[in-house]
């Protein structure tokens, strides 16, 4: 048996809270939450009766099934309800591809039984312009489609299984050292170690600017990657030591910004793009080559030196991905093989 509701909850619809709150007056305030599938809380505001009426919506879509449910309808409903709970730039890039989405399903509404693997065929070709993009919305699409089939909208499997998305050429630059060598000349202390802490750690930039003082315990740096999760520890010596002791003297966060703030990856990139220029000014004989550098690509080159000097397994435990199939992505060399005579 379950846990007894609150006497304030007890006469609301089923996964309505109320949370009473007292002002610094001394009087009360209601706040009522809807409790989605996810576990997630969706503010439903301080009116009482607007909130019942809302929780009642809800809890009639899961109940209910209209006879023509319309993909924008999913769309939205997983929007508002599961999209919450995804990291930040899931976020972000799911919220740009269910906007073109709902443009292509949305005019005229498409009843989600009425879509076929024809128009999945068609959206992509609307799109072809931006392919890599393309295929990330029918992944997205796809993810919407299984969840209706969860709330009981639909019991086909989706129209985008078996459809040939396009074929994405993945990045292929290395920072070779004589080329990085000229944008660290170019560089200011920040950036230098940055750029070293990239390396030395093969992390990706955003979980570069998260590190924090409180993520090191008995001389290891805990990280938690932002993307997947995966966490990921290094022992803080070395090089790596020097930056860390340096850095931390005066801050909580390893990288700030020119304003002493939180380094963004945003700003790192902007931080990066400049650095890039001044290089390129500086040595216009390997412009074309520092043109290609980005600050993602030391994850690369750390991926590809490991690999070269070790082997693959350890590059896969250092980037902290789940498979080999993923690592193989970010090395952008091999081995210098032999010739056959050398190996008889």
């Amino acid at each position: 048996m379950g846990r007894p509701r609150k006497k304030e909850n007890q006469d609301l619809p089923q996964n309505l809270l109320c949370r009473r709150r007292k002002r610094k007056n001394g009087t009360f305030i209601d706040y009522f939450f809807y409790v989605t599938s996810d576990k997630k809380e969706k503010s439903l505001g301080t009116d009482r009766y607007s909130a019942i009426l809302e929780a009642a919506k809800l809890n009639y879509q899961w109940v209910k099934i209209p006879e023509n449910v319309f993909f924008i309808d999913v769309a939205k409903r997983y929007q508002e309800l599961v999209l919450p709970s995804k990291a930040n730039n899931t976020i972000k890039a799911n919220q740009r591809a269910i906007k073109l989405l709902c443009q292509f399903f949305g005019d005229p509404p498409a009843p989600l039984d009425k879509i076929e693997p024809r128009h999945i065929k068609q959206y992509l070709e609307w799109r072809k312009k931006t392919p890599a993009a393309a295929n990330i919305d029918i992944s997205v699409f796809n993810t919407i489609w299984n969840y209706a089939r969860e709330c009981g909208y639909t019991n086909k499997t989706s129209p985008s299984q078996g459809i040939k998305k396009y074929s994405i050429k993945f990045r292929d630059v290395y920072a070779e050292d004589f080329v990085l060598e000229k944008i660290y000349q170019c560089a200011n202390q920040l950036m230098k170690d940055i750029i070293d802490t990239a390396y030395l750690l093969g992390q990706r930039p955003v979980d570069l600017c998260n590190i924090h003082k409180s993520h090191i315990h008995n001389n290891i740096l805990h990280i938690t990657q932002q993307k997947t999760g995966k966490k990921v520890r290094f022992e803080i010596v070395g090089k790596f030591k020097e930056i860390v002791e340096r850095r931390l003297t005066n801050s909580d966060w390893l990288f700030l910004n020119h304003y002493n703030r939180k380094l963004t990856a945003a700003t790192l990139s902007n931080y990066f793009k400049e650095l890039r220029k001044k290089a390129m000014k500086q040595f216009p004989e390997l412009a074309n080559e520092i043109a290609k550098i980005q600050i993602r690509d030391m994850r690369a080159k750390a991926a590809t030196d490991i690999s070269l000097f070790a082997n693959s397994e350890q590059a896969q435990k250092n980037l902290g991905h789940t498979s080999q199939k993923m690592t193989q992505h970010y090395i952008r060399k091999e081995k210098v093989l032999k010739p056959t005579d050398e190996l008889l």
